[in-house]
């Protein structure tokens, strides 16, 4: 039985949120830890994130998922 790789894409895009919210709470403490991944700069910042699920989006579609 072939896996989709859409549960990869899913992890792949909590741990880059996750790390956002680790480098991101410093700089905004008065931000829930959880909401500080959406404020954090620098290549693997919110837009990253984003870009991974969109990228999952559309290889799946593309594959017939």
């Amino acid at each position: 039985m072939r896996k989709s790789p859409i549960l990869g894409f899913v992890f792949l895009a909590v741990m880059f949120y996750l790390g956002d919210c680790l480098i991101a709470h410093k700089a905004h403490p008065e931000v829930a830890w959880l909401e500080s991944g959406v404020y954090c700069r620098g290549p693997f910042g919110f837009i990253a994130t984003v870009a991974v699920i969109v990228a999952g989006i559309g290889y799946c579609l593309k594959k017939g998922y």
